[in-house]
């Protein structure tokens, strides 16, 4: 919860909106979307995050307040300002100026471009909120061109040994920067699982060019013909993809692995749309905020190396 003179805003809530004015909505991934089911108050997104919710879950968001990026809203005293925050088709981070005082709020951010976003650009704030999902020394990305090349290979050598290759991946954003890594740099086809077809159908609605095969439909003969790249969500499992098709060979895609590695899955990649420990350090000395406070992930280790720094930084757990 953010509190100016004039308005109470909660930021992300899991649920409903409680005694706040109104709320922030950063993007669409499930964890963040509770809000959207309170029809009694406003609910401030892009207009982006606003349409793939309502497309995925097939429900009629009420109340809520289209923002485009960058253009400032005025409620009260409080200005207002989303800003692309580089994670997902979308996402957002919010600004909130009022009496000369900045604050920032990143959600879920990425600080270096991918095939489909813009890294988020640094502000310089008094009061900067900012997630720590991985706020480790350990968390290390390796260079994403060459996770890219590295998945592109792998998912050839997978056809031509007559395997069939499965990547799991999150609906929203993995499917979409695996689906354009495939449609750029490669001519094998894309046949998507239908929560993944929905969601690529809505982001092309809103201009995307993404080219992909649902699984039910034209995506069929392609899987029998086993030429292809099958992209299904993470939560399916490999053990479970494997009982239903013997000949797959899966893969995941997520920036934890670094410390699970591949698991019950063939090989996993090291590929998030998350700001990674050196990212989070450098965001923050661009942004050069007079308070820092970390959330989610690894809050409290994070906030302490800030300290260490001479910031002033605190967790919010």
């Amino acid at each position: 919860m953010v509190q100016t003179h004039d308005l109470k805003i909660v930021l992300d809530p899991t649920n409903r909106i409680g005694p706040a004015d109104c709320a922030f909505i950063s993007h669409a991934h499930r964890d963040h979307t509770g809000a959207f089911i309170d029809a009694r108050k406003p609910k401030y997104s892009t207009r982006e995050t606003i349409a793939l919710f309502e497309a995925i879950s097939n429900k009629k968001v009420r109340n809520a307040v289209p923002c485009a990026y960058d253009k400032p809203v005025r409620l009260h005293q409080t200005e207002l300002r989303i800003i692309n925050s580089g994670h997902v088709f979308g996402s957002g981070a919010l600004l909130l100026k009022q009496d000369g005082v900045t604050f920032l709020y990143t959600g879920d951010f990425n600080f270096v471009d991918t095939l489909t976003q813009k890294a988020m650009q640094p502000h310089e704030c008094d009061i900067l909120v900012i997630e720590t999902t991985f706020g480790r020394p350990n968390f290390l990305f390796p260079p994403r061109n060459e996770v890219y090349d590295t998945i592109v290979d792998w998912a050839a050598k997978t056809i031509m040994e007559g395997d069939l290759p499965f990547i799991l991946v999150y609906p929203v954003g993995k499917a979409q920067e695996i689906t354009k890594l495939f449609n750029l740099y490669t001519s094998i086809p894309v046949v998507t699982h239908p929560s993944i077809t929905r969601t690529n159908t809505a982001i092309n609605s809103m201009g995307e060019d993404l080219v992909f095969y649902d699984m039910a439909k034209e995506g069929e003969d392609l899987m029998r013909s086993k030429s292809c790249v099958c992209l299904f969500p993470a939560s399916l499992g490999p053990r479970n993809l494997s009982t239903v098709y013997p000949n797959a060979k899966t893969a995941t895609v997520t920036g934890w692995a670094l410390t699970y590695g591949r698991r019950s899955a063939d090989v996993s990649f090291v590929l998030s749309g998350h700001a990674d420990y050196t990212q989070l350090m450098c965001f923050i000395d661009e942004c050069s905020p007079k308070k820092v406070f970390t959330v989610h992930g690894y809050a409290d280790s994070f906030a302490a190396k800030l300290r260490k720094k001479g910031i002033d930084a605190q967790p919010l757990c």
